[in-house]
């Protein structure tokens, strides 16, 4: 197969986004695949687009399965992914996957995927250190979604403020990593005295430079501070001043513009539509069999993107 044709497949997909930089007529040679929210999809769809690399983006929509005798869900990706196991001979096929179509390869789960689409963006690390700086910190932000996708998907064992509360050990932990992070690339900061926090607001994660792990964190951290606003929670931002910095440093750079003023942003909610917090933009709460009409990132067809077009 070539670049062009393989994983080319549109049809379970209810969207599928080509996102281009000035690369008209190429086939894009790599492809994303998601869930149609913004989820684990987000800060890889937004790393890709700072680091200006052309991709496809497939969407997979969920809808209410009005065969189910209750509230019972369906989707076309059910059927294609036992689909593209036997396809592209990936049996550990799982949503996010990502496509290298040069080099004929399927990458699946999270994390991997994280450090695939990193490499490929100059966003992994520079060398052994902070590579393994990446592999950390993509383990501990994953550990932060999995509060919110416990209190989104799992039984309501947990109030909303005992999940902000539960979510803070995490925070306290990046809050940490943050000061460290400071000390680290302000050594030449004048300070009175040499163990004083540096005044100087850290915007990345590992090195001053973009890297995978700032993207995951600014997600959960917009997902989290909106989890609290909705709830009535205040902002717990308001506690962790590095964090805080960060998620307004990181938005304001000009490479996270394009996607944080696109509709893969603003419009797709934070979760699918069986979630009890951000299944709907705004954030709200999708109800089974009403809030289909609604729902207009679905079945987009096939659709182009750029900094220069959107349509």
């Amino acid at each position: 197969m070539s670049a062009a044709t393989f994983f080319d497949d549109t049809e379970a997909a209810g969207s599928c986004i080509n996102i281009t930089f000035d690369s008209k007529g190429v086939a894009p040679k790599y492809a994303l695949g998601y869930w149609s929210i913004r989820g684990l999809g987000a800060p890889l769809t937004m790393m890709m687009c700072a680091a200006k690399v052309p991709f496809s983006l497939f969407l997979y929509d969920i809808l209410e399965d009005d065969k189910a005798e209750s509230t019972g869900w369906k989707s076309d990706y059910f059927q294609a992914k036992g689909d593209y196991i036997k396809k592209y001979d990936a049996p550990l096929w799982n949503l996010p996957f990502c496509v290298d179509r040069e080099n004929e390869r399927v990458i699946c789960q999270t994390n991997a995927v994280f450090a695939s689409l990193g490499r490929t963006c100059g966003m992994y690390g520079c060398d052994e250190n902070t590579t393994s700086q990446c592999e950390q910190l993509l383990c501990e932000i994953y550990d932060l979604r999995n509060i919110m996708v416990k209190y989104c998907y799992g039984p309501a064992t947990a109030s909303p403020k005992d999940t902000l509360q539960n979510a803070k050990r995490h925070f306290e932990k990046l809050e940490a990593w943050l000061e460290g992070e400071a000390k680290r690339t302000n050594s030449g900061d004048k300070r009175t005295n040499p163990g004083d926090s540096p005044k100087t607001n850290v915007v990345h994660l590992v090195g001053g430079k973009f890297n995978a792990p700032d993207f995951h964190l600014y997600e959960m951290l917009d997902q989290f501070e909106e989890f609290a606003k909705h709830n009535k929670l205040g902002n717990f931002l308001n506690d962790f001043g590095r964090l805080k910095a960060f998620k307004e440093g990181f938005s304001s750079l000009e490479e996270n513009k394009f996607y944080l003023e696109s509709w893969l942003h603003t419009e797709l909610p934070f979760n699918n539509c069986m979630a009890q917090f951000g299944s709907l933009p705004g954030p709200d709460v999708y109800k089974y069999n009403e809030s289909g009409p609604s729902a207009t990132w679905r079945g987009k067809g096939v659709i182009s993107m750029s900094p220069s077009s959107t349509s």
